[in-house]
């Protein structure tokens, strides 16, 4: 998208998920064993993981009130106060609303705003976000987060609103039910979203290290019997691969990777989306056969 002549800017990176669960201390501990975060500190509630150098990849509130998970706001860094000021903008002029970005936030940043994408989930924008001077010293540990995937039966005015207000980049296409978008890092897709007859939020993947701490961490997964609620992947999209674990009480779906695709700087500018038909091998290149859906 061009304005004035000149592209505009969308947000840099996704940064972290917050969600609300019932028992923060044994979410704490199932994320630290199954997806290798580093503790990052606990303030006013808010109990912080981290996956490489930002400040926090997961922010987890307690709710007891909570049968399962709850995901309530993706955060997002904007690399200036001149894109941030144009974002808040755009996203004024939409008519979606420009809200206060959230208290304890403030703490990890020098400022920002918060906001609803059609489909409801509220999104925070900011600058400056803290980091820690060197990665965790775990052995086991993701090196980021990558991206949240939600589904939404508001698929059309949800894609429009991240491509033309909130300045993401599409990448590629499923038919016109899936959208992988990217923003200013150039990964694949920061962003990702499918039409679904309901809200949700369908997982969130973390790159790990390298495919060798991928496969630890499903070997690990096994071992104690984790739910594996899709096996092991080579995505047409992405090229990266991946698994997937799950339990309802921690959060959504969370994809292990290894290898997700980062697109040059004049392929960030100049890239035209591919718009691929609707086949599982569209989504997983080792899929046998056009009705192999299983996991999907």
């Amino acid at each position: 998208m061009k304005a004035n002549g000149e592209m505009v800017k969308g947000p840099y990176a996704f940064e972290y998920a917050r969600l609300a669960v019932p028992d923060v201390a044994a979410t704490k501990a199932w994320y630290e064993k199954y997806v290798g975060v580093d503790f990052a500190g606990k303030t006013d509630g808010h109990t912080y993981l981290r996956a490489g150098l930002p400040h926090h990849a997961l922010d987890l509130i307690e709710d007891k009130s909570l049968k399962h998970h709850e995901v309530r706001a993706f955060g997002f860094s904007v690399e200036s106060e001149e894109v941030l000021e144009e974002l808040k903008k755009r996203v004024k002029a939409s008519g979606a609303p420009v809200k206060e970005l959230d208290a304890a936030q403030k703490t990890w940043c020098a400022g920002g705003f918060a906001t609803e994408d059609p489909a409801g989930n509220t999104l925070e924008f900011f600058t400056d976000y803290q980091e820690w001077a060197e990665m965790p010293s775990l052995f086991y540990t993701p090196a980021y987060i990558v991206h949240p995937f939600i589904g939404t039966p508001k698929f059309d005015e949800t894609l429009k609103f991240y491509l033309d207000v909130l300045g993401f980049k599409a990448s590629d296409y499923i038919a016109n039910v899936t959208a992988f978008l990217r923003s200013e890092n150039r990964l694949h897709h920061s962003f990702a979203m499918r039409r679904s007859k309901e809200k949700e939020i369908a997982h969130i993947c973390f790159a790990m290290k390298n495919l060798d701490h991928v496969m630890r961490g499903r070997a690990l997964a096994v071992y104690d019997k984790i739910k594996i609620a899709a096996d092991m992947a080579n995505h047409s999209a992405s090229k990266s691969i991946a698994f997937y674990i799950e339990d309802p009480n921690h959060g959504p779906r969370i994809e292990l990777c290894d290898g997700h695709r980062r697109l040059t700087e004049e392929e960030h500018a100049t890239a035209k989306p591919r718009r691929m038909s609707i086949d599982p091998r569209n989504i997983d290149i080792w899929r046998p056969a056009s009705d192999d859906w299983h996991d999907l």
